[in-house]
């Protein structure tokens, strides 16, 4: 609930999103949307509402910069049974178990939640900020083509109906520069905050090897000028050096996933300042348990995860941004199981809980910054505990620098026990406006 008086949280250890260690006790005034003060100082303002924190940790509200709201069903049930009205309803879910597990922001990358965030933001539902780059763009036979192969390509003989993943608001299936402008500036019209385009391969698509390259130099420069134009950036769903390199040269701004880089690869991502969003379950044996994977892959995917074992390692040697993805997806209930498995898994992936909460915090912040001014966000910085940023805020019972379990995290995915409150996390606060507080 939202409170008329600036809220002072007291006696609290910071960590604001940057650092390696807690502050010493101080004291967080909000006042509005915004941090107003932090001091070792007390408040003797009498029309301040107090939040006891007890020693207690402050600390940004987490941020998810890959996630589908949308894709709430497992992908061949979305394909055979759901309908629009289905997706929505099942997302209103997903935002409130999202920022109800502290994620307080979060980057769509492929759906139309475009009237959920309306939704949140008039106060009717609960739930995360969302920065959205509405349906993906895929080329045909490409990681977002989910149509059935007995059809022909509709673009081919004129656009007699569209493929389910079109139909629900999910993917555009398009080819050809004239086909991409459309796509791209049908998603900015809609209120897309960046644009993402398939640039590879995948594990859950039907017809594309990983290993693939989709579109062609031509057709990215279309995706990105376009997308230029409105001052944001495209980001790519991709996975191989060449690939990545086509991307790097067409002007992307951001890779997701990107697992299969070489030693080249990475200096040249870190050369250009170029943001990383990697899963660490992807890489992990769990990712085998889902049914989203197509089984015929499961044997390369396995070789592969062998062969690069060293990205975590060679990222951070390099001094690539790595921002936090989850890549979320399928039934309310499995996602919220994959955040909290992420966040363990990222622990043990990366060596070091400091990085991972910089990955979710602030670097993620910068992130979401890159939309410029398709960023709805400006009056302040996201994913940092400073004066004059968002007071996007959690107050945990406990250290999460060195336990992770204190903000949900857990060993297990599939076999997680049943999902329930993380009783650690105190108070979610989204821009001054208290979700929840049992300080």
């Amino acid at each position: 609930m939202e409170s008329s008086k600036p809220i002072l949280f007291s006696d609290v250890r910071i960590f604001d999103g940057r650092g390696d260690s807690l502050s010493e006790p101080q004291n967080v005034l909000v006042r509005g949307e915004l941090i107003d003060t932090i001091s070792c100082g007390s408040f003797t303002d009498q029309h301040i509402d107090v939040i006891e924190g007890c020693g207690r940790t402050l600390m940004p509200g987490l941020i998810d910069t890959h996630v589908h709201l949308d894709i709430n069903r497992d992908i061949h049930d979305i394909v055979l049974h759901a309908d629009r009205s289905d997706l929505a309803i099942r997302s209103t879910v997903v935002a409130r178990d999202m920022i109800m597990d502290g994620w307080t922001s979060v980057r769509d990358v492929g759906g139309s939640p475009f009237g959920l965030r309306r939704s949140i933001e008039s106060g009717l539902v609960v739930g995360p900020r969302i920065f959205a780059s509405g349906p993906f763009i895929s080329q045909t036979s490409g990681h977002g083509d989910f149509g059935c192969v007995c059809r022909p390509n509709l673009h081919l003989h004129g656009r007699q109906g569209l493929d389910q993943f079109e139909q629900l608001g999910l993917a555009h299936i398009v080819d050809g520069r004239d086909q991409i402008l459309a796509a791209v500036r049908q998603n900015l019209r809609s209120g897309a905050n960046l644009i993402k385009v398939m640039g590879g391969g995948g594990g859950a698509s039907p017809y594309d090897p990983i290993d693939t390259t989709q579109y062609t130099i031509e057709e990215w420069k279309a995706a990105v000028d376009a997308t230029e134009d409105w001052g944001t950036y495209v980001t790519s769903h991709i996975f191989t050096p060449r690939a990545i390199k086509r991307a790097i040269e067409s002007g992307v701004k951001c890779l997701e996933h990107a697992f299969f880089m070489d030693e080249e690869t990475i200096k040249l991502v870190s050369d250009r300042g170029i943001y990383v969003v990697p899963q660490a379950w992807a890489m992990s044996s769990e990712l085998f348990s889902s049914p989203n994977l197509d089984v015929e892959k499961h044997e390369a995917i396995k070789a592969l995860q062998n062969e690069y074992s060293y990205l975590p390692k060679m990222l951070l040697d390099y001094g690539v941004k790595v921002g936090y993805g989850s890549d979320t997806l399928g039934p309310p209930e499995v996602s919220q199981k994959c955040r909290r498995y992420e966040l363990f898994c990222r622990a043990k992936w990366f060596g070091s809980i400091p990085e991972v909460l910089k990955q979710a915090t602030s670097v993620s912040g910068e992130i979401l910054a890159l939309s410029g001014p398709r960023n709805p966000y400006r009056n302040g910085s996201l994913g940092v505990v400073e004066e004059g940023a968002y007071a996007d805020l959690l107050l945990i019972d406990g250290n999460p620098l060195e336990d992770l379990s204190v903000l949900g995290a857990n060993s297990k995915w599939w076999n997680a026990n049943a999902p329930k409150d993380i009783e650690t996390m105190c108070v979610i606060m989204k821009g001054g406006s208290t979700v929840k507080n049992t300080a």
